[in-house]
């Protein structure tokens, strides 16, 4: 089935029958993923890749004790990371298992940018909107199992958007999906306007992005408890300072997840 543009109904992520499984994707530019620090698609004995191979090895092991398959990464404050933890995620696991990266930092979106994705092409915003169906937002990256719904346009006032159902009928249509895909989420920095409480219950569990000696400890736990029930389920301490257990161009990282039902 196909999504129903003009009612803004998503009811299905799968392709058009008979369409052309190949046509929507889309070949990158190495160069420009080394600019932007995007090593997630690296070979497995990068030692670039590594801290994501690990942070993806520990999320699938919470799909499957779990079966949760959609998950927000987040921050407090802005410049922690999240899209940068987001993007390289989900490209590790697009590598091994079906995976769908959606941008909902509406504001300053910079998905497409980094991965030198089209702007013409329909974005989730207009996915979000009604114009546009969630297959004709996505863009398949090129011998990968990921697909990405970038932001086309920024919106200064996406409140809209964010609360009119059709998020959480995407995000059901993700769950729905055939192949059983993992979705990973890049929202906006929680201290940034209401939008992250509009995603929350959308989702399945949060990734926290924190950056050492910045991140204060009460904003942090201020923003975990405004969440719930929305559980957050693993943290990313970014540019670790105490901890530098792996490194990369984008400095040191130290990942965690939760056990399932801990607190």
């Amino acid at each position: 089935m196909r999504s129903e543009a003009e009612t803004g109904k998503i009811i299905s992520i799968a392709p058009p029958a008979g369409g052309d499984a190949t046509a929507a994707d889309h070949m990158l530019d190495p160069e420009l993923l080394r600019r932007n620090l995007v090593v997630g698609f690296a070979s497995a004995d990068s030692e670039d890749v590594h801290p994501f191979s690990v942070l993806r090895s520990q999320l699938l092991k919470h799909v499957r004790t779990t079966g949760s398959r959609v998950f927000a990464v987040m921050s407090v404050q802005p410049g922690n990371g999240k899209t940068h933890v987001a993007v390289n995620l989900a490209a590790a696991l697009g590598r091994i298992h079906p995976t769908i990266l959606v941008e909902l930092d509406l504001r300053r979106p910079s998905i497409g940018q980094s991965l030198g994705l089209s702007p013409i092409r329909p974005g989730i915003d207009d996915c979000l909107g009604g114009s546009a169906t969630l297959q004709e937002s996505g863009m398949r990256i090129e011998g990968t199992q990921l697909t990405v719904h970038r932001v086309r346009t920024p919106k200064i006032n996406p409140e809209t958007l964010l609360s009119s159902g059709a998020l959480a009928e995407l995000t059901d249509a993700i769950r729905n999906a055939a192949d059983r895909p993992i979705c990973i989420i890049d929202t906006p920095p929680a201290v940034i306007h209401d939008d992250i409480m509009l995603i929350a219950p959308a989702v399945d569990g949060v990734i926290m992005v924190v950056e050492e000696a910045r991140t204060s400890k009460r904003a942090l736990v201020s923003t975990i408890r405004s969440l719930s029930p929305t559980p957050v389920i693993g943290a990313v301490l970014n540019r670790s300072i105490s901890s530098p257990l792996q490194t990369s161009e984008y400095e040191y990282y130290h990942m965690s997840m939760a056990e399932p039902n801990s607190t």
